[in-house]
């Protein structure tokens, strides 16, 4: 059973607790309840609807007790509950090991499938086209497989090192894998696959994503370093999450938001999405996510229900775990592969494996603001201009 601070009006803290033998707060026409505070230990606070305005904090003549839960507190708490749920993606692969093995499966016989009619092509196009991305010189991506040349590994040892990978490795790595694979050994390559991985390539990864000028980031002015910290929270945050198992440098940490992009229509209703829903902006929208559909889609057949639930999930363990993107940013891409998604919200987009899961229930009940609530959190909007008046932008 879970237990709720509820606001009180009568109670000198401020607030009194209730247990609730559902693990939920009633949410009706009659009876619902919105996040209003929070205690100096960072427990929220919520108070019925109606009895959400105005303030008072609690504590009487010994000071407040309380903070208002505004629009840094909702930002914070997401980043939070965002890195737990990408961290609990990242490690705990039961949740998306089918869906992610039947695509690591069919990438593994196509790559044996072009092994088999030219083999010094095969290895030689791998090496070429993605073995930097895996054995990098001294790089810090995520999912490499070692800071090593790949010209001191050789083909053969890049070719078995990926393969080995591709079925044994960590999460970060197989989906690197499959990211790579799909976007330049497909392509050089050829084979039947090619056709659906091109047919979702407009859908899923738009021109404006890769364009500088209309995308939305620039470069952060300190140039970032490697780190352990998991997921998108902020340095000061690190403490309250877990960590990665590989130093990498974050896309959280690599940029921040462009307030003067040139005007894009979905660019600009994107952004207008985000800012009247207070929402992150992580490293901009996801173009990772869309080629990983590709693959998914082009190799596995991932085309919905919950096979494509767990996909996206794992993409989530990746990319939000791994402290490159927020969740909405791969959402708002995987929305257009057909995944059910409302901004700000979660559960109708996870899999029952995770959902049914006591993983889930604890994240739910430390998060309930985020998690049963997100969706919600327009309330707590920071004032922006909606793009068609924002005048800081570029034509």
């Amino acid at each position: 059973m879970a237990t709720f601070l509820i606001r009180s009006l009568s109670d000198p803290k401020g607030y009194t607790e209730i247990v609730s033998s559902s693990d939920q707060l009633p949410r009706s026409a009659e009876e619902s309840y919105v996040p209003w505070a929070l205690t100096m230990a960072d427990k929220v606070v919520f108070a019925r609807y109606g009895e959400h305005i105005g303030w008072r904090a609690g504590g009487g003549k010994g000071g407040p007790l309380l903070k208002p839960y505004d629009s840094h507190a909702s930002q914070k708490r997401r980043r939070l509950a965002e890195s737990e749920l990408g961290l609990l993606a990242l490690n705990q692969r039961q949740f998306t090991q089918e869906a992610v093995g039947a695509v690591s499966n069919a990438i593994k016989v196509y790559l044996n499938k072009q092994f088999w009619s030219n083999q010094d092509k095969t290895k030689n196009t791998v090496f070429k086209e993605i073995g930097h991305y895996f054995y990098t010189g001294g790089g810090t991506g995520f999912g490499r497989i070692n800071e090593s040349k790949k010209e001191s590994v050789g083909v053969d040892g890049v070719w078995r090192g990926i393969l080995d990978a591709l079925g044994n490795g960590r999460l970060d790595q197989v989906l690197a894998i499959h990211d790579a694979v799909g976007r330049k050994v497909l392509p050089a390559l050829g084979g039947s696959p090619l056709t659906t991985y091109n047919h979702w390539g407009p859908i899923l990864r738009q021109d404006w994503f890769d364009d500088k000028d209309k995308r939305g980031r620039v470069n952060a002015p300190a140039k970032p370093t490697a780190t352990r910290i998991g997921g998108i929270v902020d340095s000061g945050q690190s403490g309250s999450v877990g960590t990665v198992g590989q130093a990498r440098t974050r896309g959280v940490d690599s940029f921040q938001r462009d307030m003067t992009r040139v005007r894009e229509k979905d660019a600009d209703a994107y952004y207008d999405d985000v800012d009247v829903r207070n929402l992150l902006f992580g490293a901009g929208i996801s173009g990772t996510t869309g080629s990983l559909l590709q693959a998914a889609f082009a190799f596995g057949g991932l085309v919905r229900g919950e096979p494509l639930k767990q996909y996206v999930l794992a993409i989530v363990g990746y990319l939000v775990g791994g402290g490159m993107h927020s969740y909405h940013e791969s959402m708002a891409v995987a929305q257009k592969a057909g995944l059910p998604y409302t901004p700000g919200a979660y559960i109708p987009s996870l899999p029952q494996t995770f959902l049914s899961s006591q993983q889930f229930k604890r994240w739910s009940e430390q998060y309930y603001d985020i998690v049963q609530l997100g969706a919600t959190h327009w309330r707590h909007n920071a004032t922006h201009l909606p793009s068609h008046l924002n005048k800081e932008l570029r034509t």
